[in-house]
């Protein structure tokens, strides 16, 4: 009934959990957040458009970046040409309507996001993915953004793929198979996300993440280790100093 969203004028670095805005999905306030800016119509509209269509997403990302965007404008079908293919499952696509934010704008959007797809294609705009959690919905999109990069590298967005470049659909279905086999117990995304919270905690940021047991002593032991040249780095400055 409820989604939650960031605020329209802050930087994505500015962002915390703490002035997210709480709106309900017919765009009404519910929780403004500690930030007093609004939240933008377009984003909202896709967002809750895709939300109210799509329980078995809890967490939605939408980015605009180069390579995606040059996909989105150029590519007809992507097609499986890297390894990060295998991560990504159905592919769904959105013809460019104008800019989204009519209310009327959301029953093409949700329709064109069926399940079980997790990925989404928004021509000539850039890309969406989704997940059960937020990892999941980040770790595809890491590995989307990782097949435009490899399209736009290649040239493929404005020459044919070569035949003999494409992996076969009994290669990329027995990879999706090994795939899941290789996760070690955790969610999609887990792992990878961990790591990257890891290194923000490593700066200081305090994310507050739920880590597991084994990224908890990891975090002991480099927190540790990285306090101790801190220190080294103070006397030696001293020396110099004196």
């Amino acid at each position: 009934d409820a989604l939650l969203i960031n605020p329209y004028g802050l930087h994505f670095t500015e962002v915390t959990a703490s002035n997210l805005i709480k709106i309900d999905t017919a765009g009404r306030v519910v929780d403004q957040g500690s930030a007093k800016f609004p939240f933008q119509p377009i984003g909202y509209v896709i967002h809750s458009a895709i939300h109210t269509n799509r329980p078995d997403l809890a967490c939605l990302m939408h980015i605009h970046s180069a390579p995606g965007i040059a996909v989105s404008a150029a590519v007809e079908k992507i097609e499986p040409v890297c390894q990060a293919n295998v991560e990504l499952g159905e592919i769904s696509y959105h013809s460019f309507r104008g800019v989204v934010f009519n209310p009327e704008d959301k029953e093409p959007l949700s329709r064109d996001f069926p399940a079980p797809s997790k990925t989404l294609i928004m021509r000539n705009h850039g890309l969406l993915t989704g997940g059960s959690t937020i990892e999941e919905a980040f770790n595809t999109m890491h590995f989307l953004h990782q097949v435009c990069q490899c399209y736009v590298d290649c040239g493929y967005t404005s020459s044919p793929i070569p035949a003999d470049r494409l992996i076969s659909q009994d290669v990329l279905e027995s990879s999706v198979e090994g795939n899941v086999e290789c996760r070690y117990d955790t969610a999609t995304g887990v792992q990878e996300f961990e790591a990257l919270a890891r290194l923000l905690d490593y700066q200081g940021f305090e994310t507050g993440y739920p880590y597991s047991e084994a990224s908890k002593e990891i975090l002991e032991k480099q927190s540790g280790k990285q306090c101790g040249r801190c220190v080294q780095r103070t006397e030696d400055l001293r020396s110099s100093s004196g």
